[in-house]
């Protein structure tokens, strides 16, 4: 049990520490996007903003199953890499089809997966309030 849930904090951990990095290297981008304001047409800077955003989230949440799908296969949790992506894909964001299940003596780390997407969606949620507001205040400010 206890390995199970040490193992867990250090890959969810792990997980943040990169979304973290992801959300600082994300707002020098925007940051030097800024300078597309002074164009005419700002609408577009808006939608690029949110590309931009979108990229980075789903790099975040790749990473993240990534980690895990390696643990799994790390620990033979599961037999197959294709195997440990598509449980670690499905539990971190909460699906939780069933139709694979982890071994009875590695179940907590299912819940792990699970606590570990909901913390990297809500860092994500932000990051995307983050920029769109950063996006529409520098188009308000720069009319």
């Amino acid at each position: 049990m206890w390995t199970q849930l040490l193992l867990g904090t250090v890959v969810t951990l792990a997980s943040v520490i990169v979304a973290t990095v992801m959300w600082g290297m994300l707002n020098l981008i925007l940051t030097r996007m800024a300078k597309l304001a002074h164009r005419p047409h700002g609408g577009l800077r808006v939608v690029l903003v949110i590309s931009v955003i979108v990229v980075f989230a789903m790099a975040i949440v790749m990473i993240g199953v990534w980690l895990w799908a390696l643990v799994f296969l790390r620990f033979a949790v599961f037999d197959t890499l294709e195997e440990g992506v598509y449980y670690s894909l499905v539990a971190f964001t909460t699906l939780g089809l069933g139709d694979v299940v982890v071994p009875f003596e590695w179940r907590l780390l299912g819940g792990m997966v699970g606590a570990n997407g909901f913390l990297i969606f809500g860092l994500i949620t932000a990051m995307l309030t983050d920029g769109m507001r950063g996006a529409i205040r520098d188009r308000e400010w720069r009319r």
